[in-house]
């Protein structure tokens, strides 16, 4: 009995390496100009997106005043919408600490409105707004103890707005909170 020679027993058939065909000869296969040229074309396109996408990616905001300035713009936002307030606004404003280690800025704006002020009214106003920005806002259904909406946008800003009528005025509170600043 003899033993097989194992020396040619492949998978798959031994390929020749690809070759330049010589001068004067036409080329044929994928080693023609037009395949260099594509794949020069395909990697320049390539790389202009990847350039592309890392340059205009957006900043987001990382300190504190950063994301202070982030919440406090769409709680003025907010405040330009509800009217002429009767007295000055009463801010109460902290910086929470948030687990990763970062800050949170919070704020909640109390204004007291004319009572002609109708919150249902003021509430579809912002609730139609922001719904335009492309935030998801939930609203209250309407009823004598006022109206709230809770309003969330692309960012990760939270805004609470409640609108409650109280004798002769109206009372309306706004409460925001940012994004936690990175941690250092």
């Amino acid at each position: 009995m003899s033993i097989p020679d194992t020396r040619n027993w492949r998978f798959f058939a031994p390929k020749k390496p690809p070759r330049l065909p010589p001068k004067g000869e036409r080329w044929s296969g994928m080693l023609r100009p037009a395949t260099f040229i594509t794949a020069g074309v395909v990697g320049a396109l390539i790389a202009a997106v990847w350039i592309g996408v890392a340059v205009t990616q957006p900043k987001t905001p990382a300190t504190l005043d950063e994301v202070t300035a982030e919440v406090m713009t769409e709680v003025d936002t907010i405040t330009g919408v509800l009217g002429d307030p009767l007295q000055p606004a009463d801010d109460e404003t902290e910086v929470v600490a948030c687990p990763d280690g970062g800050e949170q800025y919070r704020i909640t704006r109390t204004e007291s409105l004319p009572a002609t002020v109708v919150p249902g009214a003021v509430i579809a106003e912002i609730k139609q707004g922001y719904e335009l920005l492309d935030w998801t806002v939930t609203t209250s259904p309407a009823g004598l103890s006022g109206q709230e909406a809770h309003l969330g946008g692309k960012t990760p800003v939270v805004v609470d707005v409640t609108v409650v009528p109280e004798g002769a005025t109206v009372t309306a509170t706004i409460h925001g909170e940012s994004r936690c600043t990175r941690p250092d």
